[in-house]
This record gives structure tokens, C-alpha cells and sequence, in this order.
């Protein structure tokens, strides 16, 4: 039976899954760099071993209220199409193996519309939002790359 390893996150009291084989690493808080004109989501950028790293906002960018960012956030580093990426989370709370068959596929009605989320995991006894990172961004990410 295939399994998908996922890191589970939290943001604003919910908890959701992101694909393990794109997270590069996870790091505390820092304060970012930001950047005029740019989307709402995205707090700014860091230097991350030379290479630019634009922060988004997960909370901005899954509809929740947007709040500043605290020194105990993490920010986890994923890799979409070869550049990193970081995520603001509240926190993160496991790494899991979830087989596929307990990964159902997100209803696409209008509560699923935006495409955020790839299927739905149950993870014990809990039902966990399976985020597509290459969706979060939407068409935020060639913005920012231009404008760092």
C-alpha cells in the first residue's frame, strides 16, 4: 500500500497537512524585509544562505484573520520549482505517514474552489486539509521574485 509523508501544521487553532518532499527545512521567526507593492499575504522577504526567500502569510492566504507575527511562528521553507519558499505558521506539530487511503479528494465545491486543497487526510481521528504549496502562492510568487 502507497503512503504520503506529510508535516503537519498549525494555523489559527486548525491543523493542515503539507507534502514532505517539498519542505526543505523549518526555522523559527525572523523579521523579514518588506517589499513596497506586493500582495497583502506576503510579509516580506529574508536572506536565506544568499538566496532571497519570500515570507507569505498562512493565515492570510487560507482566509483567516491576519495577525502579527509572533517570536515563537515558524516559518517553514518549501521548494516550489527550484526556489524556496517560506510559509508563516503558528506551528508545527508532527511529521506523519498517512496511507492513501485514508487521503480522500477535496470535495470541489465552493468551500474547496480556490484549489488550496489537494484531498483530505484522516490522521487519527482528525479530519486534516491536504495543501497544495504550489497553489498558496496563486500568481503571487513572480511578483515578489521581480521585485527582490
Amino acid at each position: 500500500m502507497s503512503t504520503y509523508d506529510v508535516l503537519l501544521v498549525n494555523v489559527s487553532d486548525q491543523a493542515y497537512a503539507l507534502p514532505l518532499l517539498q519542505i526543505q527545512e523549518i526555522r523559527g521567526w525572523s523579521p523579514v524585509n518588506p517589499l513596497p507593492d506586493t500582495d497583502a499575504a506576503c510579509l516580506g522577504v529574508l536572506n536565506l544562505r544568499g538566496h532571497v526567500l519570500p515570507v507569505f502569510d498562512a493565515r492570510m492566504i487560507l482566509g483567516k484573520p491576519a495577525a502579527e507575527p509572533k517570536p515563537q511562528d515558524v516559518i517553514v521553507v518549501a521548494m516550489l520549482d527550484g526556489k524556496p519558499l517560506g510559509l508563516l505558521v503558528d506551528s508545527v506539530s508532527d511529521i506523519v505517514e498517512i496511507a492513501a487511503g485514508n487521503i480522500s479528494r477535496a470535495d470541489q465545491g465552493e468551500t474547496w474552489s480556490s484549489g488550496l486543497v489537494e484531498g483530505i487526510a484522516t490522521v487519527g481521528e482528525q479530519l486534516v486539509p491536504v495543501l497544495a504549496l504550489q497553489k498558496l502562492t496563486g500568481n503571487r510568487l513572480p511578483a515578489i521574485a521581480q521585485a527582490a
